[in-house]
């Protein structure tokens, strides 16, 4: 993939935060927009290599922020869509990051909506609140993750929790903030260098970008978690670390076990070494036995001398997170009758989910008119 066929897009203050620190950490610069309605942010950031920033809603917002009010925030973004898509450009993939839990979120559904109307495919990054930013916070923010990963191709639900180990708990603050923002800095970097800097095992972008144009309107959930370390068993520890991590245990559920499709990057220096891929992927494969394909890549950038990185995107079906609820039915005499709903046989990856749930598909001359036409009639669409 070209660099400019990527775009990096922050949303809102503290993805800014988050933005700053991959633009200071990546190996080669990624093009990279921050959009946000407080002019005072924005301020704040220094310049660096391919990132610039826009402000919009001057309109309604005079420079000011949302006051956590996400209809402002989605209102705002209308108002200077123009603007903002002639920031965009044409990439082929954009990669998004919001912090969920404020009012600047309420821009990103709009701007997924103009991505894929422009024909960009979109894999988003979201955090979830920390647990003692109250229950409050965290429903403003679970109402805008809903949102943004049905207008998402595929999204990472984050929970800003998951980011930050026991002892880093205990730590100050602000210095348990810049480890959030570097962390998540750091798989991001990692997930960008895999796609624009390729090395010899170069990953498959168009198959990645059919997997993201064949899950419209359905969002593909994902987790992800990356790991970079030293020494001579630097593959064997990373390995470890990347199969225990408990990004891919969100509520108890090894998401990893589970996945349908699986990415593995890896950077290194020229002394990477055959046989750390091969522990690698052979863990991988052991571990991920539902997983119809186990995908590798790995990038020429490597993060610093002697360090083996290795970020891993573990997909599940659409609708996989969606608990199974009872819906209320009326019976022939007008009583009340409980009925569970039946799940619907579960799409295959890259294949179309429709929107209507339970309903029977129609089906005329053979073929099932609920599937999209370039799908039945064998169009590729180019994004």
């Amino acid at each position: 993939m070209k660099v400019e066929d990527l775009l990096f897009i922050a949303v809102g203050g503290a993805a800014a935060t988050i933005a700053r620190q991959i633009a200071e950490d990546a190996p080669a610069p990624m093009r990279t927009l921050i959009l946000d309605t407080d002019d005072a942010v924005l301020q704040t950031l220094t310049p660096a290599a391919g990132l610039s920033a826009t402000i919009f809603g001057a309109k309604r917002l005079a420079g000011r922020g949302t006051g956590g009010d996400r209809s402002l925030g989605s209102g705002a973004l209308r108002d200077d869509a123009a603007l903002v898509l002639s920031q965009i450009g044409t990439p082929r993939l954009a990669i998004v990051l919001t912090c969920c839990g404020g009012g600047t979120s309420g821009a990103v559904p709009c701007l997924l909506e103009m991505l894929r109307n422009q024909g960009v495919a979109t894999m988003t990054f979201a955090t979830e609140p920390f647990a003692f930013e109250g229950a409050d916070r965290r429903q403003c923010a679970t109402v805008m993750l809903n949102a943004i990963a049905s207008a998402s191709d595929a999204f990472a639900r984050v929970p800003l929790d998951s980011l930050l180990s026991e002892a880093q708990l205990s730590r100050p603050a602000d210095e348990a903030f810049r480890a959030v923002a570097q962390r998540l800095a750091a798989g991001i970097t990692l997930f960008g260098s895999l796609l624009a800097h390729p090395a010899f095992i170069a990953f498959d972008i168009e198959r990645f970008l059919r997997l993201l144009s064949g899950s419209s309107g359905s969002g593909l959930p994902c987790t992800f978690a990356d790991i970079t370390c030293s020494g001579a068993d630097r593959a064997e520890v990373a390995l470890q670390a990347l199969l225990s991590s408990p990004r891919f245990r969100p509520e108890g559920v090894d998401r990893l076990a589970n996945a349908t499709q699986v990415l593995v990057g890896v950077l290194a220096g020229d002394d990477l070494r055959l046989c750390e891929l091969g522990t690698l992927m052979e863990g991988v494969r052991e571990h991920c036995r539902e997983a119809r394909e186990v995908l590798l890549g790995t990038s020429r950038l490597a993060p610093a001398e002697g360090a083996l990185s290795v970020v891993v995107i573990a997909f599940s079906l659409p609708g996989a997170d969606i608990a199974e609820k009872p819906e209320v039915l009326l019976s022939e005499g007008g009583k009340k009758a409980s009925k569970r709903k039946t799940a619907r046989s579960t799409p295959q990856l890259g294949v179309v989910k429709d929107r209507f749930n339970d309903v029977e598909h129609t089906i005329y001359h053979g073929q099932d008119l609920d599937e999209p036409t370039y799908r039945r009639r064998g169009i590729r669409l180019n994004r």
